[in-house]
């Protein structure tokens, strides 16, 4: 029985200190293209400046900017095109003298003498003279060395969840492969004799297993995780126990079950937990996801999940995913979140941290939040049918109408 519930802090701080206790996460090398949604394992350095000399941000004409003074479309300025310089070429292979300018490609090296760049619909071109119809100044469409990073600048520090603007910048200076660390094994079990999988025949009275396949693809998303699922168990403690012990011996970093978390006869989770090494905690103040419970069997770590899909779904996004960046220190994997008006008063029970769906709309310009308010944690339709959640503290009766709240968005 839930007897004493933690905050929701208390069990995101026990949950860290018990996988920080359990799991020695090891590293791996992996090519670039492998490398998206995975764990940085340590701060990557710049070796070299980016760009590696002054470039052009546009393509144009590269000019000294004091022979564009006073030009316009009523006084044009005439200069004489000494060729075309692109990406790849030496800033040396032409100079820009007074009365003179080169063509240039976006991305390529300013030619020496030069210290602007026009663009194309700035002048008019008339075989090998430009006529400049707008002054340039110094610095005009110019990228200078080191502008983008320079060489010693940290470009994802360790923790960090690798995205594919990190991948293209490590691209960018040469660096072909990175290291990582090894994705966390998950094994699933769910518990429940109710239970079938979809596509099987369901007989009087069983349910299709849903909460699984909601958890699966929360863990596929982050893209951290390898994930086993280990199938359907009976409602019965030792055949429970058992599975979670093989899974464990098979290499599992963490078991995650779902079900199995009754407050009455049905409790076998709970039975399960008092004959482990040790329950880190038993019932969490958490409205839905209140069965959320975590203890310590074969050395690793067991997280019990409800065994209703909005629950569960509560107890990973507000319990284990903010464990799991506590533990690591990640950075880039906190769910994005907007700050929005409340379309309506929603309450609270004082004492619990309470998840409400909303549905984010526009109303004249201004964000607002419309709560979803069927609480049910079995009503699955509420997932599809909003677009990010509020949390309301576990010290206040509610927010009141046209509040501004932080939405925390699902993608």
């Amino acid at each position: 029985m839930l007897k004493h519930l933690v905050s929701v802090s208390e069990a995101i701080d026990l949950l860290a200190k018990a996988l920080s206790e359990t799991i020695a996460l090891d590293t791996e090398e992996v090519g670039l293209l492998e490398a998206t949604g995975r764990i940085i394992a340590h701060d990557i350095i710049a070796p070299e400046d980016r760009p590696l000399e002054d470039s052009s941000a546009v393509d144009g004409y590269a000019v000294r900017s004091i022979d564009t003074t006073g030009a316009s479309h009523y006084n044009p300025v005439m200069l004489r095109n000494l060729g075309v310089l692109r990406p790849g070429g030496s800033s040396r292979e032409f100079c820009v003298e007074p009365g003179t300018t080169v063509r240039v490609h976006t991305g390529a090296p300013i030619p020496c003498g030069s210290d602007a760049v026009l663009m194309d619909e700035d002048v008019g071109v008339e075989g090998g003279i430009i006529y400049v119809y707008r002054a340039a100044a110094k610095g005009l469409n110019v990228i200078y060395r080191g502008e983008d990073f320079r060489a010693g600048e940290v470009l994802g520090e360790s923790g960090f969840i690798a995205n594919p603007p990190l991948i293209a910048t490590l691209a960018s200076v040469g660096l072909s492969r990175v290291r990582v660390y090894r994705r966390i094994k998950v094994s699933i079990l769910t518990i429940g004799d109710e239970l079938v999988e979809p596509g099987a025949v369901r007989a009087g009275g069983k349910s299709y297993n849903s909460t699984t396949y909601i958890l699966y693809s929360l863990l596929d998303r982050d893209s951290i995780f390898s994930i086993r699922y280990a199938g359907i168990l009976p409602d019965n403690p030792v055949v429970v126990r058992d599975a979670i012990l093989r899974e464990v011996s098979g290499g599992a970093d963490i078991v995650v079950t779902t079900g199995g978390t009754g407050v009455s006869e049905a409790d076998v989770v709970g039975d399960v937990a008092d004959q482990s090494e040790r329950i880190v905690f038993r019932g969490v103040k958490l409205r839905p996801g209140r069965p959320t419970s975590c203890f310590i069997l074969g050395g690793r770590v067991v997280l019990s999940l409800s065994g209703f899909p909005v629950a569960a779904w509560t107890g990973y996004e507000v319990i284990f995913r903010r464990s799991i960046t506590k533990w690591l220190g990640l950075k880039g994997f906190d769910r994005r979140y907007i700050y929005a008006v409340l379309a309506r008063r929603v309450p609270n029970t004082v004492g619990y941290t309470s998840v409400i769906r909303v549905s984010i709309r526009d109303v004249n310009g201004e964000v607002y939040a419309e709560p979803y308010m069927l609480r049910g944690s079995g009503v699955i339709s509420s997932l599809l049918k909003t677009n990010g959640y509020i949390l309301i503290p576990e010290e206040l009766e509610g927010f009141e109408k046209n509040s501004v709240v932080r939405v925390y968005l699902y993608e």
